[in-house]
């Protein structure tokens, strides 16, 4: 025997009745949710859409926006229908009408058709008492860029003195310090790290125009500047202004750069240096009080101009490396050289490896939790633009990705500054494509765009 089914209409009066009677709060019934529309919870759900399932939603009450704050990855495919899944504050809704853009098509969902979220989804939710709604904009967001590629920019301000012959931009303190040569002799010029734009003409003594001075070899050792000069000495400044001749010094032939104290093994910081002594050319290290000590006699094929530094602590231990160059002879190095005291010096390379050309004037920074390699001039003096990373501190290398290759309209070139900024931004400083050339005023910077997402 059939079962009688009640009439929509009189449930409704039976509802009425009931509440009329009994209050709205006997049954869960309330004015506030009988008015309520917002949503209280949203998620999504593809088979053929990987990672879909466990994304999370931000409902934005205020706006009416609702969205994922972590975007699916590059590349993904959201041209499906989804299963939306939704609860509502109130426990009971009216009715709920959508929008799909995607297909432009607007229509009451009964929450089991599926739904297209490859553009904005609108909600229109109707409170139960019919009296309230509220429309919500749902976005399934997917990163519209290749979080891998680097994406390189030619600054459109050229840098100041356009006709140098060298030049060397480093970072002291809160600003840039940029050192040119040019037919007038040494320049000095200065810019906030916040912009590398504006540069100001700063005065500049103490560097003679009658000496040559090895501007890339630039080396900040506990705060203060020093430089080495073409005839052996050692000139020190402590704002890159004015700068004055060390005394008491070895006849100086090379500066690699700085070892960073190590507390925890309690051993000092040193400024390394390649001395000349007598006829030996000798390792030697000055410390934080200008005493100078000698180390062990520099092997042949050790690098003397040319080459890039970095220094870096890990595991306790301060490590300088220094990377390619011209050695004494003239003969051009692809090798990797560490130390940890500045008085003796392992070569990281091994035997047969050639990972890269030899060439010098090669540029050399930190980013991206690896040495990034970049660039210089090779044995037939043109210029590169070619990309190699360690991640293993110089020991091995390995042609970057082609994602990060620098753009067919910037010229390969050799002793350009290279930078990393707070922003993760790679900044190339001038640079000349070949060893007679003089030096570019074109600043380039570039990116790994996952590393300027904001967590």
């Amino acid at each position: 025997m059939k079962k009688n089914k009640i009439p929509l209409w009189l449930f409704g009066g039976l509802l009425f009745i009931l509440s009329s009677c009994l209050g709205n709060d006997e049954i869960g019934l309330n004015d506030r949710n009988l008015s309520n529309c917002q949503i209280a919870t949203f998620s999504l759900s593809c088979d053929s859409i990987s990672g879909l399932s466990t994304t999370k939603f931000t409902i934005d009450q205020v706006n009416g926006l609702i969205f994922n704050k972590d975007s699916l990855p590059y590349g993904t495919n959201v041209n499906f229908k989804v299963i939306c899944t939704l609860t509502y504050a109130a426990g009971s809704i009216t009715s709920v009408e959508v929008h799909q853009k995607a297909i432009d098509k607007k229509e009451y969902w009964n929450a089991s058709d599926s739904l297209d979220f490859s553009d904005e989804v609108i909600f229109y939710i109707i409170s139960y008492n019919g009296k309230e709604s509220k429309s919500y904009t749902a976005k399934l967001n997917v990163h519209q860029q290749n979080p891998g590629l680097m994406e390189w920019s030619r600054d459109e301000n050229p840098l100041p003195a356009s006709r140098a012959t060298d030049r060397k931009v480093i970072l002291h303190g809160d600003s840039y310090l940029m050192y040119v040569k040019n037919a007038d002799g040494y320049e000095l010029y200065r810019s906030r790290v916040s912009d590398a734009n504006n540069w100001t003409k700063q005065p500049l003594t103490g560097l003679s125009d009658n000496k040559t001075f090895t501007l890339s070899q630039i080396t900040e050792y506990e705060d203060n500047l020093y430089l080495p000069s073409s005839d052996g000495a050692l000139y020190c400044s402590a704002e890159g202004q004015d700068w004055t001749r060390v005394e008491n010094t070895p006849e100086i032939v090379a500066l690699p750069g700085t070892v960073c104290v190590a507390p925890e093994l309690k051993r000092p910081s040193a400024l390394s240096a390649v001395i000349r002594d007598g006829d030996a050319w000798l390792f030697a290290a000055m410390n934080i009080s200008g005493q100078w000590q000698k180390g062990k006699e520099v092997p042949e094929g050790f690098p003397i101009t040319g080459f890039a530094s970095n220094s870096y602590t890990q595991m306790y231990y301060s490590h300088l490396v220094i990377v390619a160059g011209k050695d004494r002879n003239g003969g051009l190095s692809n090798k990797s050289w560490d130390t940890m005291d500045g008085l003796a010096w392992i070569c990281l390379t091994g035997s047969g490896k050639n990972y890269f050309t030899q060439r010098e004037g090669l540029m050399l920074a930190d980013y991206d939790d690896k040495f990034y390699l970049t660039g210089g001039i090779d044995a037939s003096n043109q210029g590169l633009k070619d990309i190699y990373t360690s991640a293993d501190k110089g020991v091995t290398w390995a042609l970057a990705d082609s994602l990060t290759f620098l753009p067919e309209t910037y010229q390969g070139r050799g002793f350009a500054s290279m930078l990393v900024d707070k922003d993760n931004f790679v900044l190339l400083f001038g640079g000349k494509e070949r060893n007679e050339a003089n030096m570019s005023d074109e600043l380039w910077r570039g990116r790994i765009n996952r590393l300027g997402y904001k967590d």
